[in-house]
C-alpha cells in the first residue's frame, strides 16, 4: 500500500535574517547631574503623593463602611427592641387568654401581634380560636383572609 503525501500548508523555507544594521541602537540619553537630582526629587515626591492618595482613599473607605455598619447595627437594634416589645404584648394577651378562656379579643390581638412578628402559623391558630368563640367577628374574618394568602 502506498502512502499518500499531503501537501503542506506552509512552505518549507528556512532563512535567517543576516543583515546587520536593521535594528540600530538608540542614542543613549545623557542627563546632567543637576537635572538628575531634580528628577530624583520629583520621582520621590510623586511616589509620596501617590502613597498619600492611596492612604486617603483607604481611610475614606474605612470611615464610609464603618458608618454604614453602624447604621445597620442601630437598625438591627431597633428591630430587636420592636420584636421584644411585640413579644411582651403577646405575653400580656396570653395571660389574659389564660385567665379568661372565652375572651375572643385576646386571641385576636395575639393573632395580630404574631402576624406582625411573621409567625403566620401561630397567628392562624389564634385567629381560628377567636373565630371559634365568635364566628361573626368581622376583624377576625378579615385577618383570616389575609392569613390565607400566607
Amino acid at each position: 500500500m502506498k502512502k499518500i503525501k499531503l501537501a503542506s500548508q506552509f512552505p518549507n523555507i528556512y532563512r535567517a535574517i543576516t543583515e546587520r544594521g536593521v535594528f540600530k541602537k538608540l542614542p543613549k540619553l545623557t542627563i546632567s547631574p543637576s537635572w538628575q537630582s531634580k528628577l530624583n526629587k520629583m520621582l520621590f515626591f510623586s511616589k509620596i503623593a501617590v502613597l498619600l492618595v492611596i492612604i486617603v482613599a483607604l481611610i475614606s473607605g474605612i470611615v464610609f463602611f464603618s458608618l454604614r455598619t453602624y447604621q445597620y447595627y442601630t437598625e438591627v437594634q431597633r428591630i430587636v427592641v420592636q420584636r421584644q416589645e411585640l413579644q411582651g404584648r403577646i405575653n400580656f394577651w396570653q395571660s389574659i387568654a389564660d385567665k379568661y378562656a372565652g375572651y375572643k379579643d385576646a386571641y385576636f390581638q395575639m393573632a395580630v401581634l404574631d402576624y406582625n412578628l411573621g409567625n403566620f402559623g401561630k397567628a392562624k391558630l389564634e385567629n381560628k380560636k377567636a373565630l371559634t368563640l365568635d364566628p361573626n367577628f368581622i376583624d377576625a374574618q378579615k385577618l383570616e383572609a389575609v392569613l390565607d394568602k400566607h
